[in-house]
């Protein structure tokens, strides 16, 4: 089933990611994209690692987002 709508990744992914070292939205982010973009599939990143025994940090960083200066 897909988590992360923006960047396609599946909850079989997400878990490879915790199974290979992720403990964060931010260590998902890197690894397989999800919670990267937009941030609204934090709510579900959040319970797959409390369902896999990681608490989730009470701030994260926020989706990635680019930045344009007005010239």
């Amino acid at each position: 089933m897909y988590i992360c709508h923006c960047r396609a990744v599946t909850d079989r992914t997400i878990a490879a990611a915790v199974a290979s070292g992720a403990r964060s939205i931010d260590d998902l982010a890197r690894r397989c994209g999800a919670g990267s973009r937009c941030g609204g599939c934090w709510p579900a990143l959040r319970e797959l690692l409390d369902e896999a025994g990681l608490p989730s940090p009470l701030v994260a960083h926020g989706p990635r987002r680019a930045h344009h200066s007005a010239a």
